[in-house]
Formats: structure tokens, sequence, C-alpha cells
């Protein structure tokens, strides 16, 4: 048996972080992992979807290339080059990781990991003793009844990544994250989309008002976007598939290839199939944890999309490095409020904090500002207007609760609200800060200065006293 201070399950976005922070913290550490370094992030999640999405919108703007000023001829997609610069990007990411493991000191194990007891975790044959663990062992793609994976027709996000081709049309069934993020791609690539989403508006968990603004533009964009829907039945055809939908847009649509992204289910067989550990799960499989991110198993830890939190890379980061503090002696905690996420669409609609129903739901009297960017020069240098930055604060102390930015470079800059959001700025602050000109993150300015009426280039408008 070999002993650790800290044995990590998982090399994923928290997992493989976690790690690096126990060992740089003096831990003797090692990580356990039965796949690919990097886990559904670097494999098969935000890094090459991203790199999909970045093709994507060169691939749409440079059909419009003229309005530019450049003239191109015969622009042609090529998905197998599309596919090896993925593959090369995911390589580097995970041969990166792989660097960090060595320089750190960091013991890996390759297979799958057991949990017979605290303090000790098994992969094959070997047994590792550990003073602390930290489960990290991710989610997957959650499957519909009825509508199974069968990887021809049927597919999950896995799939869609390995496709050498793009379908002519697709149905895409859940307008989440993973779903409304391919049917970016897909539509930029010339397919006929149609995405089905239960929820009243794509991108559900967002706030309201940017995210209708994103399914005008998605249907500006030719997508059939069908929001207050259900499929009722599925028939698998030879060349496709029939949809039958209910809902607010009933109907049939076929499609050679139908998307289901209805999100993502909790990987915690390993605790599930040992109760005599004592860790508890919530109703949707996720391991219950307390602000410390400790389960009920003494020395035993928890993080990142097995908690059933965040389902955010940069989340499962960041809670790795608070568990791997805090069983190396430390005490730290999350502040879960002003921890931001972006939808990598087109266009980008990224947030931080409250939403406006939210944020009355929670009591507070609501005071918002909001600007376009269809007003913002920079904006229209870049040829991408679509989309706007909202701000919501608390009228009786104007600290900001929210915001919400649905346009370019969104998932950038979001970051210096979520800044200002930890320092509990108000939006006055905001409003003091000198931006840069011209640029894009002056709309989160302009937005600020919509909140109390003075927008320089905002529309005047009757406001409550």
């Amino acid at each position: 048996m070999i002993e650790y201070d800290v044995v990590v399950i998982g090399a994923g976005p928290g997992g493989y972080v976690a790690a690096i922070r126990a060992a740089q913290r003096g831990a003797k550490t090692a990580v356990v992992e039965r796949g690919p370094l990097g886990g559904v992030c670097l494999n098969i999640g935000c890094i090459p979807t991203k790199t999909l999405i970045h093709t994507a919108g060169l691939f749409h703007k440079l059909q419009h290339a003229e309005e530019f000023g450049l003239v191109i001829k015969d622009l042609k997609l090529d998905m197998k080059r599309l596919l090896a610069r993925k593959d090369k990007v995911v390589g580097i990411n995970t041969g990166g990781i792989q660097g960090l493991f060595k320089a750190n000191g960091i013991a890996l194990y390759q297979g799958e990991a057991a949990l017979p007891a605290p303090g000790i975790v098994r992969v094959g044959k070997e047994e590792l003793r550990a003073a602390k663990i930290i489960i990290a062992t991710g989610g997957r793609p959650a499957q519909l009844p009825g509508f199974e994976f069968d990887g021809k027709v049927v597919i999950g996000s896995t799939d869609a990544l390995r496709m050498d081709r793009v379908p002519k049309s697709v149905a895409i069934i859940g307008a989440g994250a993973i779903g409304a993020e391919f049917a970016s791609i897909w539509n930029a690539f010339g397919a006929k989309v149609t995405l089905i989403e239960m929820m009243p508006t794509v991108l559900p968990r967002a706030d309201e008002e940017p995210a209708k603004v994103l399914e005008r533009v998605f249907k500006k964009n030719g997508m059939d976007v069908r929001t207050g829907t259900t499929v009722a039945k599925i028939d698998r055809l030879k060349s496709g598939a029939k949809l039958h939908l209910e809902g607010k847009h009933p109907g049939v649509v076929e499609a050679e290839i139908v998307l289901v992204a209805i999100g993502v289910r909790c990987n915690s067989e390993l605790v599930a199939d040992n109760p005599a550990l004592g860790i508890k799960l919530g109703k949707r499989g996720g391991i219950i944890v307390n602000d410390r991110l400790e389960t009920d198993a003494p020395g035993v830890y928890a993080v990142g999309d097995v908690i059933d939190r965040t389902w955010l890379a940069h989340g499962a980061s960041a809670e790795g490095i608070v568990a791997a503090t805090n069983c190396t002696g430390g005490s730290r905690r999350i502040n879960y409020r002003v921890l931001p996420a972006c939808n990598f669409t087109e266009p980008e609609l990224a947030s931080v904090g409250l939403t406006e129903s939210q944020a009355k739901e929670q009591g507070y009297e609501v005071k918002t500002g909001r600007f376009m960017f269809a007003a913002n020069g920079r904006a229209h240098s870049i040829g991408s207007t679509d989309g706007m930055v909202k701000i919501i604060g608390d009228a009786a102390t104007d600290e900001i609760l929210g915001v919400h930015i649905l346009g370019p470079e969104a998932g950038e800059m979001i970051a210096a609200a979520a800044l200002a959001m930890g320092m509990e700025a108000t939006v006055e602050e905001i409003v003091n800060t000198i931006h840069t000109h011209p640029t894009l993150s002056e709309a989160l300015l302009e937005a600020a200065e919509d909140y109390y009426g003075m927008g320089i280039h905002s529309k005047p408008v009757a406001r409550k006293k």
C-alpha cells in the first residue's frame, strides 16, 4: 500500500487543478483517472467545441467578406482539417496537464477508481492510502428515454464533435448551453437547424431579456426556434428521423440528425454503489457537500459536476482550489454569487449574479440599466452589433446584483463585472470608471449610465420616479 497526503479521483478541470494546488501546498499527491487527462472539458467539451465555434464564426464572417473590403473566392469548409485542428488543440492542452503533473511531483494512476472506505482508494491491483481524498469524477450527457443515442441518427455532444461532415438538417432537443452552441455551429456551416426547448426561452437559466434577444438573432440567422415545445414521439427513418412536436409550436419536423442536449448527469456511482461510505447524494445524484466542500465522510471532499452545483469548468477549478486548500490545512469557501458563466453562442451570452426575476424573488427592489451594441462604435467596426448589456441593481443601495452581456466577446468582458461584484461595487462606481474608447466594454459603462437615466448614447426614455 502506497501512502499519500491527498488522492484526487478524476483529472478534469476540478481534479487536476485540485491536485496541483495540493502539491503546491506541500502535500504528497496522486491522481487516479480512467480516461484521458482533462476530463470532459478538455477532450469532449469546452476546448473542442470552442475550437469549432471559432471556425464557425470566421466562416460566417468571411461569407460577408466584401462588407469588410475583402474579396474571397471559393470559400469552402474542410471538416476533416477542422477536426484535425480540434484534435491538435485538445492534444496540446492535455499534454500540458501531464507536464504540470511531472513538474509538481504528482503521481498518476490510470484506471478505474474504487473507494472501499474513507482513506482508501483502489485502482487495479494498487491500493492507495490517503489522509484526504477529493472526488472529482465529473458528469456525462443525460439521455432522454425513448431517444437513446445510436451514434448515427440520434446523437449526443460527443458524437457531434466527431462528425466529419455537416448534416443537411439537424433537430436539436434542448436549447441550453450545449444545444444552443451546436445550433450556432451548424447554422454557420449551412445546416438547416431546428432548435427545440420545453422552457419559454432559449438558454433557460439566463436572464429572460437577453435570452429573448438571442432567440430573435437565431431566427434572423435562419434557425427554426421552437420554445415552449416538447417532442412527443420520434420515428427513426433510413434517412434520419421524424419528430412529432407538442406545445407552443406543434408540428412534425424531419431531420437527418437529432442531437439530444438536455443536460448532464453526475458520475456519482463511486459513492452510490457503496452506501457504507456514509456519503449522501442529492435528488439529482450529486454528492452533497458543505461550504468547505467536505462530504459526510471524514477526510473526503468532492468538487465539480459530481456535486451538481455550477456545471461549469471554471466553477469546478475554483472548487478544486478550495478543496485542496482546505484539505491541506487552509480554510476557504467559494462565493458562488459572483461566479460568472458564458454560453459561447453567436453572439455570446455571459452573466454573473442574479437575473432580474431572481432578484425580485429574493425581495430586492430592482433597478436596471441596459445598452444595445447597435449603438457601440467598436461593435460596428468589427461588424458584430447584435446584443445588449443589462445591469441589475438594488434600488435602495445601487449595489450591483447581476450583469448580463449578450454580444461579441461577452465571455471576456464578464470578468470585469464579476470583479466589481466581488468588491461589492455600486453601479455608480462603474459610471465613474473611465473606459477605453473605442471598445466593446464601453457598453458596460453605457448600461451603468442608463441605470441612472443619463446614458450619453442611449435614446431618452420615460422613467418611473
